[in-house]
């Protein structure tokens, strides 16, 4: 009996340190962000933003809390407006308005944004977010009231800067300093630079972040960093950013041949 018992006992405790083995194990185990990226996170936010439309149709809504589809197939589901979307020249490119295509936190700040525009009763439509170096040469062609900057020389080639415009009663308002002045405000509480504080160009639907980088960096490609806490995805987010960017590049790249 006693014998029979020690081998149960023997068996229970093999069993036992196998299951901590396998524990520990686990807990040793590469970190899988996407699994994971719930304990950095809030919940997400049940709002709505307002995206381009032409005058006289009802402007759809898109989540704000709806991610990039992680895909080599999704750049193209990002949306896009065409030329005169808001009543100005803005060349023949099309123009990139999907919030998925900016870095990460700068995106989560222009959520922000607008939500807290929102709340104060602005609606603001995105005019354009990521741009191509094709795209920014297209406007450098256009004249100083455009750009003054060519290729690569724009935070929108990082997917850190965005261009937005308040609507009322369905049409873009490019000229209302005082509403431009709220807007302005309301983006620089939340640490952006706002273009309303330049004079040339005086630029106020244009908001940008670096996160304390220069030009001299993102130009060598590098890209700001954040909290992994907050953001434990953010290497594998820009690297599949990158290919999407690429993509679109070559897109509108083999425009400008034709």
């Amino acid at each position: 009996m006693r014998s029979v018992l020690k081998l149960s006992l023997s068996v229970a405790f093999a069993v036992a340190g196998f299951s901590s083995q396998a524990q520990i194990g686990d807990l040793l185990a590469p970190l899988d962000c996407r699994s994971h990226a719930e304990w950095f996170h809030e919940e997400p936010v049940e709002d709505n933003v307002v995206i381009p439309y032409r005058r006289g149709f009802s402007a759809p809504s898109a989540d704000l809390a709806e991610e990039a589809i992680d895909t080599l197939e999704a750049w193209k589901t990002w949306s896009s407006v065409q030329n005169y979307t808001f009543g100005k020249d803005r060349g023949a490119m099309a123009m990139i308005t999907d919030l998925n295509a900016l870095h990460p936190y700068f995106r989560d700040k222009i959520k922000k944004l607008i939500i807290d525009c929102r709340a104060k009763g602005i609606e603001l439509a995105v005019v354009e977010s990521y741009r191509t170096h094709a795209k920014q040469n297209e406007y450098k062609t256009m004249g100083k009231k455009y750009t003054n900057s060519g290729a690569g020389r724009s935070k929108h080639q990082y997917g850190l800067a965005i261009d937005v415009v308040p609507i009322v009663d369905s049409v873009a308002v490019w000229d209302n300093v005082a509403l431009w002045r709220k807007v302005g405000v309301t983006g620089e509480k939340l640490g952006l630079r706002w273009g309303g504080r330049w004079r040339k160009p005086y630029d106020p639907g244009h908001f940008e972040w670096t996160g304390g980088l220069t030009s001299k960096h993102l130009t060598a490609g590098i890209l700001p960093s954040v909290s992994e806490n907050e953001y434990p995805c953010l290497e594998e987010d820009l690297l599949t950013l990158r290919k999407y960017w690429k993509e679109w590049e070559v897109t509108q790249s083999a425009m400008t041949r034709r």
